[in-house]
């Protein structure tokens, strides 16, 4: 028996179940969605959703029109950032960052725009990523925690489904992982030049798909001064440099685009305040956490609204957090719980069924992993640079959506799942073999 168990071979068992329920959730997609292999999926979002922007900007760029989209109903209102290009209803924007447009847009390039033809890579990207987990738990603590981590995130239903949609998180969670890898490859070679760099350029990859991680660089930067600080300063100094040099230098193409569209330079979206105007001034009509619990007076919201016409999303939105700091606690304080809860009141009740259970099997012993990890106690830095970094990801994921916004369906959970899992696995290890 532990002949035919080899750790290799169990690797590549969950590797294959990863793989099969990811593409038996395609097909339950494509049936419940009555999408035929031949087409391109669109009918199973409504005409305002994420994935319409993606696939249009993607069809636009594989076939010459740069990164656009097209509309041809002259009445729909678009955003200011939305310029027009010399193709007649073409508009050139940077309302999302471009990784995952060009992503889809090679393979529309070369094999059209059926389902399938962003799908199966998506469930290859998918089975990767039970890979890379695999990886960062083997790295941070042992290969069978690695081993039952991967197994973890190979079934785990939200994740799992996600891979038939078209969403950033599919490529981002990925390259987010590969980030990490380099991250602990430079730690444990003491900042070497190229693991460093690696780490940079994937981190930058990373943020051209979502803007969301726009201040983990900086949560990076602190890991390295706790971890390396009194060591090797000179050291220490030079792989920041080096870190944060190869990141921004790979923004620069980005850069450069949006500043001859906007004559700024901006390595954001035009429309990140937005989001935040949304999930803490107004209770709008989008799926976001709810708000119902905050109440505004109504001169109040007259006064942020009249605000945000004049001014903008950003001016709005300080003011509010001036004016009312106590409202925008609680706010912080209900997203807080929301992220780490197993549920939101919007989904249904067969979803919160599954999401409960997998929750209940998941995030307690991932709570009891992370007082097992005690990442605090190594004798020469004080910290455990592995699982210390894993927990400086978590934490900075939960302050930025704690202060700006969680969405009903706790998608924006879905990039740190990878590590929750790892953090699971060592729980459910510590607690059976007492260590």
């Amino acid at each position: 028996m532990p002949k035919i168990l080899t750790e290799k071979r169990l690797l590549i068992f969950i590797l294959f179940i990863a793989f099969f329920v990811r593409f038996t959730s395609l097909i339950v997609f494509m049936y419940k969605n009555n999408i035929t292999v031949h087409e391109s999926g669109m009918t199973a979002y409504p005409q305002n959703d994420d994935s319409q922007l993606y696939y249009h900007t993607a069809v636009n760029l594989a076939s010459g029109k740069g990164y656009s989209i097209s509309v041809t109903d002259q009445n729909q209102k678009l955003p200011p950032s939305f310029k027009l290009s010399n193709i007649p209803n073409t508009y050139y924007h940077n309302f999302y960052p471009p990784s995952y447009s060009l992503f889809l847009s090679i393979l529309y390039r070369f094999f059209g725009t059926s389902v399938l033809v962003y799908a199966i890579p998506q469930i290859i990207l998918g089975t990767i990523s039970c890979y890379l987990t695999y990886i960062i738990a083997r790295e941070s603590f042992s290969s069978k925690v690695g081993l039952f981590a991967s197994f973890l995130l190979a079934i785990y239903p939200p994740i799992v489904w996600w891979t038939s949609y078209i969403r950033s998180e599919n490529l981002f969670i990925p390259l987010l992982l590969l980030t990490i890898i380099f991250l602990i490859k430079a730690v444990k070679n003491k900042l070497d030049t190229k693991n460093t760099i690696l780490s940079g350029v994937f981190l930058a990859v990373s943020f051209l798909c979502r803007n969301v991680i726009l201040y983990l660089p900086l949560f990076i930067i602190f890991y390295f001064f706790i971890v390396f600080f009194g060591t090797n300063n000179k050291r220490l100094l030079y792989g920041v440099t080096i870190f944060l040099v190869s990141f921004y230098i790979s923004l620069l193409p980005w850069v450069y685009r949006n500043y001859t569209l906007y004559n700024q330079f901006a390595i954001t979206t035009t429309e990140d305040w937005d989001t935040f105007y949304i999930c803490n001034v107004i209770s709008a009509d989008l799926p976001f956490f709810d708000l119902h619990e905050v109440k505004y007076e109504q001169d109040t919201e007259d006064d942020i609204k009249l605000l945000m016409l004049a001014k903008g999303t950003k001016e709005a939105s300080i003011v509010f957090i001036k004016k009312h700091p106590l409202k925008y606690l609680k706010l912080c304080t209900k997203r807080f719980l929301a992220y780490w809860g197993p549920v939101t009141k919007k989904p249904s009740f067969p979803k919160k069924v599954v999401d409960t259970f997998i929750y209940i099997i998941v995030f307690p012993m991932a709570f009891y992993g992370f007082y097992k990890s005690k990442c605090w106690t190594n004798p020469v830095s004080g910290l455990k640079p592995a699982p210390t970094l894993l927990i400086t990801v978590i934490l900075y994921y939960t302050l930025l959506h704690s202060a700006v916004g969680v969405d009903d369906a706790l998608i924006y959970r879905y990039p740190i799942i990878p590590l929750i899992c790892i953090f699971s696995a060592y729980g459910y290890f510590a607690y059976f073999t007492r260590s």
